[in-house]
């Protein structure tokens, strides 16, 4: 991964961790995941009461297939 991507997520991931409510909640076959939007990627992740597990990094084209 670029170097550059690998900050942007990783300040990404700090804020979720922070605050989950920034994801949009998935429905269907992806219910119990959430998304948050970086640029044309996409971060699904699942948050508990103890920890933010990030599913996928991925581009929005292929984020929901």
């Amino acid at each position: 991964m670029d170097p550059k991507w690998k900050e942007k997520v990783a300040s990404a991931v700090e804020d979720l961790a922070v605050n989950p409510l920034l994801g949009k909640k998935l429905k269907g076959e992806f219910e119990g995941l959430s998304s948050f939007r970086l640029g044309s990627y996409r971060i699904i992740f699942r948050f508990t009461s103890d920890f933010l597990e990030v599913a996928h990094f991925i581009h929005r084209k292929d984020a929901y297939r």
